[in-house]
């Protein structure tokens, strides 16, 4: 039985890998070196993009937040009674304010 010999990472980026499968050529090791190229651009394209987006993110959650921290004091405005007052008069309805405070009624 032949002995299997254990691939690593460190192995096929320190080129050692070469040593082990017995390429000894000039174009073979020029080829591992434009594969080993070819990937540290990939990688490095793909972390930019990755850094882009959580740029973009990060401006859409702060326009969100403004976004709802404008809705919440516009609602907290109108919330008001004199505003309420307003626009059930803008609207023509006939809902008065009382003239008595409600009062608590005890059951025997």
């Amino acid at each position: 039985m032949g002995e299997k010999k254990r691939v690593s990472f460190s192995s096929i980026l320190g080129g050692q890998i070469l040593l082990n499968l017995g390429a000894s050529r000039h174009w073979f090791f020029a080829l591992y070196l434009f594969a080993l190229i070819i990937l540290y651009i990939t990688l490095n394209l793909k972390v930019a993009d990755t850094d882009i987006q959580i740029r973009r993110n990060q401006t859409e959650l702060k326009n969100l937040k403004a976004d709802y921290t404008g809705k919440i004091a516009k609602l907290q405005y109108q919330s008001r009674q004199g505003e309420i007052e307003k626009r059930l008069k803008a609207t023509g309805s006939k809902v008065e304010r009382p003239l008595h405070p409600a009062t608590l009624v005890k059951l025997p």
